[in-house]
This record gives C-alpha cells, structure tokens and sequence, in this order.
C-alpha cells in the first residue's frame, strides 16, 4: 500500500511539474519580448500592446501576399471596381505602410521564442492624407484609420488558411527565401507553426462568419461591439448591424469624465484602452496594466496636424461666431452638452449602432471583464451618440458615427441633399468641402462604393446647421478647419 501510495504521489508531483512547465511555457509565448523605440510616436505605431495570443508567426505573414496574389486581388478590390494594376501585399487593403519599416502602422513583432506578428492601436488609429493624386502621403498617429479595410483583410487571411496552397510544402520555401531557417526552425514551422495558424484563421473565420450576413464595413469601420458581444461573450447572434468609423484619439485628455465610444459606452478611457487590447488578444497578463497607463498618458495630450494650408484671418473671425452661436453648445469644452449622450429622438442618425449594445450586453461583458481581473474597465449600454469636442476634425472624414455623410459641407445640408452613393477610402483631402475626394473616377477607381440605403448606414439625422445661409456655411467650414 505505502509503495502504491508513493507512486501516486510521485505521479502526482510529476504532474504538478509538468502544469507549472506549461504554464511558464505558455506565459513566455504570450508575453511579448522586450522592444526599444526612438520616440513615443513610434511606440504608440509599432508597440506592442500584448496580443499575442491572437499573433501570427512573422514570416508566414510575411509571404502570403506572394503565395496567393490571386486572393490579395480578389479581396482587395472587393467593393472597389477594377482591379488596380501594380496593387500587391498589405498595402492593398489600405494599411499606413512607413518606408523603411518592417511593417505597416499598427502591427507590431513580438520577439519571444519564435517572431509574431500582433495588432495594436495604431492599427486602426492612424490616419493617412494626400494633397493630390500625385503627392506624398502623410501618415498621422492617433487618426482615424478612414482608408485601412480591416473586413477585406481578414477575409483575405481566411481564405489563405482555406486554401490548399496553405501548407508546408508551399509555405516553407518562400519562407526561406526572405527568412533564413536552421535545421530546428524549419521543423518548428513545417512541423507546428503553419499547421496551428491555419487552423487558427479558419476558426477566426468561423467566429466572423455572422458578418457576411450584414453589410460590409467597408475602409475606416468595423462592427465595434457586435465583435465582443458575438465573440468575447459568446452572446446568442441576432440582426444589429453596428458598422462605426475608427474614432480619431487626439487630445483625449479633453474628455476626462466624458463617456467615451460613439454610443457613450465607455466610463473611462483607461477602460477603453483595457477593453481594446483584450479585444486584440491582449490577456491580463504581467505588464498588462502597464502598456495601457502608457497609452493612456500618450492619447491625452496627443495634437491633431494643422490644417495643410493658409486660411483667410477674417474668414475665420466671421465663422468662429457662427459655431459660438450655433455648434459650442455640444461641440467646445465646457459647452452644456459637450460630452452628453443626446438621445436618438433629437438627434435622428441611423440608430443601428444604439440598437447593437444594450445594458444587457454591457452587463455581460462587465461579467467577463471583472472575472478575468479587469474590474477597472466597465462598460455600460448605449442610448443614443455622444456630442463630442470638435479635434482635427477636418481629418475625421466621412462624417457622423458610421461614416455616411462624406464632407462637412454635405452635413450642413439637409439629409435629402446628401450623397446617396459615395466612395470611401479615396485619401487625396477635398479642401473647400472638408474630407476627402468621394466622387469622380479617381474616388471610384481606389475607393469603396458607400451606399447609405444599407443598414447602418443612413446619413439622415444632425440637422444642425442646415438652415444656414451659403456665406455663413462657407465661413464656419473655414473656421472648423483650425480645430
């Protein structure tokens, strides 16, 4: 009996040791490695924010634009007309690609047994702008990422998985010609890390397979809480459609005790920052806490750009009465219903994204966060859209929460007189109606056919202003452009 005790407890130990091994183990490949940067800009571009549980390892990502071209065509100019002839790699999909960076904003290399690829904020929060079709393109932290199709890019990495090129055999050799491999890393990836992470994008395409029932979200949006509520909670599907624009996050600091996201749902913007990275497979995981009060302390001071040119002083003068008398109410800080949530009734855009997270959903959420240690990033549900301060706003196109009204010249005419159709995507700016080219065959050959007659995607509502006549409209368009 004592040796067949004995055993059991040896066995027992054994099986402790190996828990604890596997727990190490797996807390060295989720943790990111240690990276160094020159500036804080460039952190906030390239850092990581600890998703690696989500990462893909970093020469698999690396060539499969050049092992399935055909998919980067076919998903990249979906919704976008012709084909665009010299179009290849990330850059299809609209991504801020810096030159000489090893990746585009928003994607960071996590060095720590094995290189990967993760999403950070910057992904969706870096904006992109051109003068003229010809011109250079500037890349702006903290803006809207208005031109980055995250959808098609997904969709483009699932079908890659999908694919029975997606192998070994295909993937090895044009690994190695970019990534040199010794013996043990070539049986690393042949062996393990392209067969998990295609079976990890066809499970990723299986939890996203509810949005091709639903309008597509197109450059600069995603379903931002149908994501969490179908995948993080595991809420039963129903119909919402809650296609929002990529948020621009410049001087968030101007917002302290405002609620946050288009609908009002964040308290917080730590909890905002929190509830983002676990939404990019960022655990609560050593560090965790940390990498978000970084963000959070760089976000609050962040400066939108200047406006890219002279603008006349009287001009200014003369507009920056009329949004005294007619936009400061809901728009300047300090206004008496800056940072409110002005109820859908008053003021009328699309209600889809109101509809998408109720205080059910927020509760269920509350319920994850707070079991996995998040307690300090509660959310709550929406009611209608937050009046927000007005910062680099000639940047924030197209306009209201789901990107619908593509100028701000459109949206001080009365919802009847918007565009119906309109392309989106498009980054040469539009300077006298204030957002980017949205029509003419430029727009339409590099852009993203807009239709606001799909769910979620109304442009009626925010009639404010619309009684203008044309000299003060002409005079306030000049004057938002200094916000």
């Amino acid at each position: 009996m004592g040796r067949v005790l004995r055993a059991c407890l040896l066995a027992l130990a054994g099986l402790l040791v190996l828990v604890v091994m596997a727990v190490v183990g797996l807390v060295l490949v989720l943790r990111p490695g240690p990276q160094h940067f020159a500036c804080d800009t460039d952190r906030f571009l390239y850092g990581s924010v600890g998703g690696s549980a989500l990462g893909i390892p970093y020469p698999i990502f690396m060539v499969l634009p050049r092992v399935f071209p055909d998919l980067v065509a076919q998903y990249a100019t979906a919704g976008y007309g012709p084909a665009k002839p010299g179009w290849g790699g990330y850059g299809a999909f609209g991504v801020a690609w810096e030159q000489g960076q090893a990746l585009p904003a928003g994607f960071s290399i996590d060095h720590r047994v094995y290189d990967r690829v993760t999403i950070t904020c910057a992904l969706c929060h870096t904006a992109t702008w051109r003068e003229s079709p010809e011109g250079d393109q500037h890349i702006v932290p903290g803006g809207p990422a208005h031109a980055l199709d995250l959808g098609n890019l997904v969709h483009f990495l699932v079908a890659a998985a999908r694919d029975d090129r997606f192998n070994s055999a295909r993937l090895l050799p044009e690994i190695a010609l970019n990534f040199p491999l010794n013996w043990v890393e070539a049986k690393l990836y042949g062996w393990v890390l392209i067969p998990v992470t295609r079976f990890a994008l066809d499970m990723a395409g299986r939890q996203l397979a509810w949005t091709e029932t639903r309008p597509a979200w197109g450059p600069g949006r995603d379903d931002a809480f149908n994501l969490p509520k179908f995948i993080l909670t595991r809420t039963p599907l129903d119909d919402t459609v809650g296609n929002t624009d990529f948020p621009g996050l410049w001087r968030m600091g101007l917002r302290d005790g405002m609620p946050l996201h288009a609908g009002g749902e964040g308290v917080s913007l730590y909890g905002v920052t929190a509830t983002s990275a676990l939404g990019v497979g960022s655990l609560p995981l050593p560090g965790f806490h940390a990498r978000n009060d970084w963000i959070v302390a760089f976000l609050r001071d962040l400066p939108p750009p200047p406006f890219p040119a002279p603008l006349d002083s009287a001009e200014v003068s003369a507009g920056r009465a009329v949004y005294a008398a007619r936009c400061a109410t809901c728009h300047e800080v300090g206004g008496a219903r800056t940072g409110t949530v002005i109820p859908l009734e008053e003021i009328g855009t699309d209600p889809e994204h109101v509809r998408t997270w109720q205080d059910k959903d927020a509760a269920r959420m509350n319920r994850l966060t707070r079991a996995i240690g998040m307690s300090d990033a509660p959310l709550r549900g929406a009611s209608g859209y937050v009046a927000r301060p007005l910062t680099g706003v000639w940047l924030l196109a197209p306009y209201l929460h789901n990107g619908s009204v593509p100028t701000l010249a459109d949206l001080l005419r009365a919802p009847a007189e918007r565009p119906t159709v309109f392309w989106r995507g498009y980054d040469v700016l539009d300077r006298e109606q204030v957002g980017f080219v949205a029509t003419g065959p430029a727009a339409e050959a590099h852009g993203f056919r807009f239709d606001t007659r799909l769910r979620g995607n109304g442009n009626g509502g925010h009639v404010y202003g619309t009684d203008l006549d044309k000299d003060a409209k002409r005079a306030l368009l000049t004057f938002l452009k200094t916000l």
